[in-house]
Order: structure tokens, then sequence, then C-alpha cells
């Protein structure tokens, strides 16, 4: 119990373990593992680093700074995920809906499959065109 309290109080003070943090350490085992198949000691090393510096996050004092470099990677982490959720949401309404591109605007717009021949109106430039659905 005497070495908990002492993590405890070492502890005191630092910005500890957030999202980024286990992001870094576990992308780092992802290099390690990835290592031990291709063979590479640079591969090895870049995991090592990796993991190096998520540990250092965790142990910082600079919380501030740590509280920045998680923000833009919570930023980047959504970005990536509105764009997935979009083409995962086309992927799925792909049997029901053709999507076609405004000749004018190059907006993205969606029309219903079956229809034969359909007269189009975008709704950001209102230019009227005909497509086959």
């Amino acid at each position: 119990m005497q070495w908990l309290q002492k993590m405890l109080f070492y502890m005191n003070g630092r910005y500890g373990y957030d999202e980024f943090s286990k992001f870094l350490i576990i992308l780092g085992l992802i290099f390690g593992i990835i290592s031990n198949f291709a063979g590479g000691l640079w591969v090895s090393a870049i995991g090592i680093a990796i993991i190096a510096f998520g540990v250092l996050r965790i142990v910082s004092k600079e919380k501030n700074n740590r509280y920045k470099e998680l923000t833009k990677y919570l930023a980047i982490k959504h970005k990536i995920q509105h764009v997935y959720r979009r083409y995962n949401n086309r992927w799925v309404q792909r049997k029901a809906y053709k999507f076609v591109k405004c000749p004018n605007c190059k907006q993205k717009l969606r029309i219903p499959r079956g229809k034969k021949k359909l007269k189009v109106t975008c709704p950001s430039c209102k230019q009227s065109f005909i497509r086959k659905s």
C-alpha cells in the first residue's frame, strides 16, 4: 500500500492520463508489433519514441500545453469521424438513392433511383438539369 501512496504523491500536480495519451501508447504498441513482423529496427524505434511521448504527456506538469495538444487531437479525430460517417451514410443509401453533382456549383445532390429521367433543381444555386436515375 505504501507504493500506491508514493505513486499518488508523485502524480500530484501532473497532467495525467487522457485520450490522446491512450492513443499514443496504443499506436506505439502497434508499431512494436509491426516491427516484429517487418523486422525493421527503425519501426521499433518509432514505436518506442511514440510510447515515450505518451508517457511524457502523462507525467508532465505543463497542463496548458497538454490540454492544447488534446484539443488539436480531438479536432482532427472529429474531422476524420465526420468524413467516415458521411461516406458510410452514402454507402448505406446507395441502393435507394443516386448521388449526383450540380454542374454549376458542384453541390452533391441525392436523387431517388428507378425514376428514369428526372429534372433536378439545385437548392443552393437554383440551376435545373436533367439526370438519369
